[in-house]
């Protein structure tokens, strides 16, 4: 029996007491309405409880829930974490969809700079500097597959003035040095190739490259290394560690001190706890090698 029914005879049964008259039956009716609509609002609630938890528990099972607006981002890869506070950074290679690192318009001799050598023109010429090249080689000495529109690496130029005996000469370095031998080029000599109109569009940087090689360096690779100028030479940041040239009567004895960029040279992990850096000395004096050893913390001879 419903319990508004049995509210309403409670009420009749009232009625023929003599204890109220026709006001208490129109109470006793709208109470049983009451009553009657609170039993269905709780079936109701309910009932939507019911979905709700179902909802939630598919939820977990099958689908992500979405995040919220307020919700940080997911955390993404970290990047390497060197232990470095020079005055130039390393910076990172584009993006698949950037534009082209070309370098400075005005580069610096001897100075690395990010370059993305195209792909279209099957790696024979090159836009640095604001001017144009082409390989040394001529182009056909090379047969590399590589992924998307561009070979992500280095370049440098070495004015032929200085040599005396070479022309103006630019070296693109790859990014890792694995992927083909360094390439050599040279202005060009006659015109633009059409091939150079169908390259993606190139943007123009000043800071140098500032590379220290990988995190994780595999032994006795050589690869391309940006020698700060700090502290004469003494201290390198290289496979996320922090090292010191063995001998204090190193590499700072000769250096180009014409200005505080990075200088251009290679390291290479020969052991745990040996690297060895080459750096070039004079124009004319091959290069140059020191000895460094992994430490804590910069000394006293670091200002």
């Amino acid at each position: 029996m419903d319990f508004s029914e049995e509210s309403v005879r409670r009420g009749l049964r009232d009625l023929a007491d003599g204890d109220a008259g026709p006001a208490p039956v129109g109470k006793v009716v709208a109470r049983g309405r009451r009553i009657r609509h609170v039993r269905r609002s709780l079936a109701a609630g309910a009932a939507t409880l019911v979905v709700t938890a179902g909802a939630v528990v598919l939820g977990v099972r099958w689908t992500d829930p979405a995040p919220s607006p307020l919700a940080p981002p997911p955390p993404g890869p970290t990047a390497p974490s060197y232990p470095y506070d020079g005055k130039y950074p390393p910076q990172p290679p584009s993006g698949d969809h950037d534009p082209l690192d070309t370098g400075p318009r005005a580069p610096v001799e001897n100075t690395r700079y990010r370059y993305d050598l195209s792909a279209v023109c099957d790696l024979r010429y090159a836009v640095f500097g604001g001017r144009l090249w082409e390989r040394a080689d001529g182009g056909s000495s090379v047969a590399v597959r590589w992924a998307g529109d561009r070979l992500r690496g280095y370049m440098s130029w070495t004015d032929g003035r200085s040599s005396r005996s070479e022309p103006d000469t630019a070296v693109f370095e790859t990014d890792p040095p694995a992927a083909l031998p360094a390439l050599r080029f040279r202005p060009l000599a006659g015109p633009a190739p059409e091939c150079l109109g169908q390259e993606p569009a190139r943007r123009h940087g000043d800071a140098p490259a500032g590379t220290l090689g990988p995190e994780r360096p595999e032994p006795g690779v050589r690869y391309p290394y940006d020698m700060t100028k700090e502290c004469e030479m003494r201290y390198a940041v290289f496979a996320g560690r922090l090292w010191r040239a063995e001998s204090d009567g190193s590499p700072q004895t000769i250096i180009d001190w014409v200005n505080d960029l990075p200088l251009p040279a290679f390291m290479t992990l020969t052991s745990e706890r040996t690297a060895v850096l080459e750096w070039p000395a004079g124009v004319f004096e091959t290069p140059r090698t020191s000895t460094y050893r992994p430490v804590e913390t910069r000394g006293d001879d670091c200002a």
